[in-house]
């Protein structure tokens, strides 16, 4: 989550798949990617690292190929150079198990560079924008635009914070969650999620 100060409160650089994505086709999203081999080689005394590590609940060289990733991919999906000091650990989400393609997914925060621009860099979106949190939330209940669930509750968290500098100073519990199907009330299936 590549965050800023707009006019109005907090602002959220979000991106929107290709259509021919074999996942998540034309889902609006945030930049990140897969952790690459390479990204195994960030030395676990990178400045920052043990931070990130502590909030991510996790050992230092467990974080350091999501920290090494989530910069890769800022500057390669958006040309935005990030250290790994700038990083903050949000949630961790795990895709439901009956999913065919499933994701350990770890959701970062940092505040956008002032001396820097975001631009779409990337094949695999097809439109790129800074949003108010709850103008996209408003559209995708109104069905105009599609987010998973990670995105979803990740904006519902950002909207509640009245500038950028006080979301990425909140130290939210980073805890694994994991979307189980369960049968509701009337019967039918519904995605059951408690977070931390």
């Amino acid at each position: 989550m590549l965050v800023r100060d707009g006019g109005s409160g907090p602002e959220v650089y979000v991106q929107r798949r290709v259509a021919s994505m074999a996942f998540a086709p034309s889902t609006v999203v945030f930049p990140g990617g897969g952790v690459d081999p390479a990204d195994h080689a960030l030395p676990v005394s990178t400045p920052g690292l043990a931070e990130l590590a502590s909030a991510m609940g996790v050992g230092v060289a467990a974080a350091a190929p999501y920290a090494a990733a989530a910069v890769r991919e800022v500057e390669e999906e958006c040309g935005v150079r990030l250290s790994v000091a700038d990083l903050r650990g949000r949630a961790h989400w795990v895709t439901p198990e009956f999913e065919p393609r499933r994701y350990d997914t770890w959701i970062l925060a940092a505040g956008m560079p002032a001396d820097q621009e975001a631009t779409g860099t990337t094949t695999e979106s097809d439109h790129s924008a800074w949003v108010r949190p709850r103008d996209l939330l408003d559209r995708h209940i109104a069905g105009e635009v599609r987010m998973l669930p990670p995105t979803v509750v990740s904006l519902e968290q950002l909207a509640g914070f009245g500038s950028a500098a006080a979301f990425l100073a909140d130290r939210p519990v980073v805890a694994k969650v994991l979307p189980v199907l369960v049968v509701g009330a009337d019967g039918a299936p519904v995605l059951r999620t408690e977070l931390p």
